[in-house]
């Protein structure tokens, strides 16, 4: 990052007052949301829970964060024509790419589609903090949990796990 002192921020911690770059804040918000989608998943004993969300959130943060800094260096450079929603958008086919991966048909229907949308959800939250839009992602994380919180109790109603009809247990 930068030596502007745009880019740091004045935290206090305990009393103790720390100057850190901007983009430590950023990933440590999107660290901390991964963890928090991935504690969800872990409580409920699923594969994909804190390392992989803590990852993925992060991993794109630091994307982003990479993104808008090439965007900014690139105005100064020959070529202005830099267009940081290129990268935004490869983080989106990437991990498209990754949560397909994660969907399985078996006998008993199909599996994984939470999990993907999860991902990719993750994936949005991570960018948000990435662009420095904080409150976006922070409200987002609440939506998130809220449509899990309800869905679960939703599901609990009408007895199933999942529209396949599934039983839920």
């Amino acid at each position: 990052m930068s030596s502007n002192p745009l880019f740091y921020e004045t935290v206090v911690i305990f009393g103790f007052s720390f100057v850190i770059p901007l983009y430590v804040k950023l990933m440590a918000a999107a660290t901390l949301i991964g963890l928090t989608v991935g504690l969800e998943r872990a409580l409920r004993k699923k594969v994909a829970s804190l390392r992989t969300f803590g990852l993925i959130c992060t991993g794109s943060c630091l994307f982003s964060i990479i993104s808008a800094e090439a965007g900014r260096g690139a105005l100064t450079m020959t070529n202005p024509q830099y267009d940081v929603t290129r990268v935004a958008a490869g983080i989106v086919t990437g991990i498209g790419f990754i949560g397909g991966g994660v969907i399985f048909k078996s006998a008993d229907g199909v599996e994984g589609i939470t999990t993907a949308a999860m991902i990719w959800m993750t994936t949005a939250l991570g960018m948000a903090c990435g662009f420095n839009d904080l409150p976006l992602a922070f409200c987002g994380l609440f939506f998130y949990l809220l449509i899990l919180l309800v869905s679960h109790f939703m599901h609990r109603i009408i007895g199933t796990n999942s529209p396949g009809g599934k039983s839920f247990s």
